[in-house]
């Protein structure tokens, strides 16, 4: 049910009966240890992972997303972070909605990887939706389903700094050692928490605002077993909030 791999006459027969999955991630820095798709892998392989339960169909991941900002994710201090304006991604975004309801598609779920994105996906699937009659579009961003009963699990030997400050740290860091441990540098791993969260954004940022590893918090707890308890914590919430918004 991957678009990418299917005939037009087999996405013509699909189009209007399935749940099509959209996600979206972003090119963006991850510390020393881990590359720079993991919002590419973390959504791509959920949302395939869903559309298998759903029988949906899932359309290319959009690999690029809002600018990564400093106290989230490093911003532009690193090199390798490629990052569009807002009004560049609202409209990529909203012409792929148009082209997928104009092929039929009716339940859209634009399923987020990126911090950053989800004001910018939400304006995109407002302009959307005016003139789409009898669409259906989800935002859902794939932590939105990690109850405090996960959280007490992952952070067990740390303090739980908040989803913006769990940047390249034990989530993520745990997430790509379970999903694709092939591109995780072990050796790389280490702790490199922010001394003091900014309460103000600064334009241009500037340069000693965050670690200079471009971690936020803390990697070392992490680990392929939390990886993998979250996988399958995560993959029944997300399948079941999409199948309840779509009943």
């Amino acid at each position: 049910m991957l678009v990418e791999q299917m005939t037009w006459q087999e996405y013509r027969d699909h189009v209007g009966k399935s749940v099509i999955i959209l996600p979206v991630g972003a090119l963006e820095q991850h510390g020393p240890h881990l590359p720079l798709n993991v919002d590419i892998v973390v959504p791509s392989r959920l949302g395939a992972m869903a559309a298998e339960e759903l029988d949906a169909m899932v359309l290319p991941i959009l690999t690029y997303g809002y600018k990564s900002q400093p106290s989230s994710g490093g911003g532009p201090l690193f090199p390798g972070t490629t990052s569009l304006n807002g009004d560049t991604l609202v409209h990529l975004v909203l012409d792929i909605l148009r082209e997928t309801y104009r092929h039929g598609g009716r339940r859209i779920v634009v399923f987020n990887g990126h911090f950053e994105n989800s004001m910018f996906l939400t304006e995109a699937i407002d302009l959307f939706t005016h003139d789409a009659p009898g669409a259906r579009v989800m935002l859902l961003d794939w932590w939105a389903v990690i109850g405090q009963e996960m959280v007490d699990v992952l952070f067990a030997d740390c303090e739980f700094p908040g989803w913006d400050l769990e940047h390249a740290s034990v989530v993520e860091t745990s997430l790509i050692q379970y999903l694709a441990p092939e591109l995780v540098r072990k050796d790389r791993i280490v702790d490199d928490p922010l001394k003091e969260k900014p309460l103000f954004a600064m334009f241009p940022p500037p340069p000693d605002i965050i670690p200079l590893s471009g971690i936020l918090y803390r990697a070392t707890p992490a680990s392929r077993e939390k990886g993998e308890k979250l996988v399958k914590y995560v993959l029944p919430r997300i399948v079941d909030v999409i199948r309840k918004g779509f009943a």
